[in-house]
């Protein structure tokens, strides 16, 4: 009984886990996605704006970018 109920539980636990961490990642998107907008919108040089503040959300948010975003800056210096 103890071992359906921690199953039960675990399985609850995932459900609302995984439910928080889209939202949080679909909001971090389109927060990002706007301000790039603005960015590009209301600023005559927004295009250059919008690359610098995207690679530097880019790598603060996944570390994993991190290699490529380096390799791009290493590639168009």
């Amino acid at each position: 009984m103890k071992a359906i109920l921690l199953v039960v539980i675990f399985a609850a636990a995932k459900i609302v886990y995984v439910s928080i961490l889209r939202f949080l990642i679909v909001g971090w998107f389109t927060v990002t996605t706007k301000f790039m907008e603005n960015m590009l919108a209301n600023v005559p040089d927004g295009a250059d704006w919008a690359i610098f503040w995207g690679r530097i959300l880019g790598f603060v948010s996944h570390p994993l970018l991190w290699i490529f975003i380096l390799g791009a800056n290493y590639g168009n210096s």
